[in-house]
């Protein structure tokens, strides 16, 4: 397959982010953009080429697609399922969905036409995840996981971030990366307990406001390390940051996400790693190698792993919502 066309649906900020990657790769035809508000798609068309759709149903219909990129709010997922049906390829923003139930309705048609799949935990693709993942097997085992997601956010009133029924709240939306990555270089998780609550922006900022703004998570990873995981998007122009630190029996692993920066403490000794990857631009090129060979073996985040994530996050809201720590064993 010489040529990939490409389909997007979901025409906001992160859709223009993949869009202005996947233009840099070769052998890709960006063909048509679906939005429900069509004046978006048409931008998006006009910026890019291609044609431009307010639906997936006109878009299966009048295109010949080999990938689609779902990059719609959590609350708008399903209809891709009209797209698997087709076979065509998929590469999921996350979270995947809003419940397990949508998640595993998604996933049983993509095992049912076997169609090649993806999900956008970009910082899996970052060289020195594989660093640090390495150098956690090797000194295990980890006592303890420390993870934090502190960011500012100013979302215009009405948006959908903004309402728990729609983007799940900032533990299944935003924290997720880090979950994510814990998961991928601690593994998987046995039990979960949360306080999360709004305490600022839904009181001095949004007046209907329904997602959290801090939340820590306590977790039992099934190696028998302990972790946990703040958050809060209220940290305006003061303290920010994205990590995930692990305590091993020899060293401590410490990954600052979105930094794109890794640090190895050693004994009197502090090792230092600078990523130059666009872990964007890797996801989005290793998911377009997969559509053109069959080869799926570097992709790092397929749908049913991040499934996984998805579970440990929403059991998290459980947890905020009963008090009570949730088994996910």
């Amino acid at each position: 397959m010489n040529e990939i066309n490409v389909a997007i649906i979901g025409c906001g900020g992160i859709a223009s982010v993949h869009a202005e990657r996947l233009i840099k790769i070769e052998g890709v035809r960006l063909k048509a953009f679906v939005d429900i508000d069509e004046k978006r798609a048409k931008s998006f068309s006009e910026k890019f080429g291609g044609h431009y759709y307010n639906s997936i149903d006109q878009l299966v219909k009048n295109e010949h697609i080999d990938a689609l990129f779902i990059t719609t709010p959590p609350f708008a997922r399903g209809d891709e399922v009209k797209a698997i049906e087709k076979g065509i390829a998929v590469f999921f923003e996350k979270p995947v969905a809003l419940n397990m139930r949508k998640a595993e309705e998604i996933l049983d048609s993509i095992r049912r036409y076997s169609v090649i799949n993806s999900v956008g935990y970009m910082w899996r693709y970052l060289d020195i995840s594989s660093v640090a993942k390495e150098e956690v097997v090797k000194n295990s085992p980890t006592a303890m996981v420390l993870g934090q997601y502190i960011d500012p956010f100013w979302f215009p009133p009405k948006h959908w971030w903004l309402y728990k029924d729609k983007g799940g709240g900032q533990v299944v939306e935003q924290a997720t990366h880090v979950f994510d990555l814990a998961r991928y270089l601690e593994g998987e998780v046995s039990r979960v307990y949360a306080e999360i609550d709004n305490r600022i922006a839904g009181k001095f900022i949004y007046s209907d406001m329904t997602a959290e703004d801090s939340s820590i998570v306590s977790l039992r990873f099934k190696t028998g390390a302990v972790g946990v995981i703040v958050s809060s998007c209220v940290s305006q122009n003061t303290f920010t940051g994205t990590l995930l630190r692990l305590i091993t029996r020899n060293i401590v692993v410490e990954h600052l996400g979105h930094s794109k920066i890794l640090r190895i403490y050693e004994k009197n000794r502090i090792q230092e790693f600078r990523s130059p990857v666009d872990p964007y631009f890797e996801e989005d090129k290793v998911f377009i190698e997969a559509v053109k060979t069959g080869d799926t073996s570097k992709i790092k985040s397929s749908f049913e792993d991040a499934v996984k994530t998805l579970k440990i996050t929403l059991a998290a809201n459980e947890s905020a919502k009963t008090g009570k720590a949730i088994s996910l064993e």
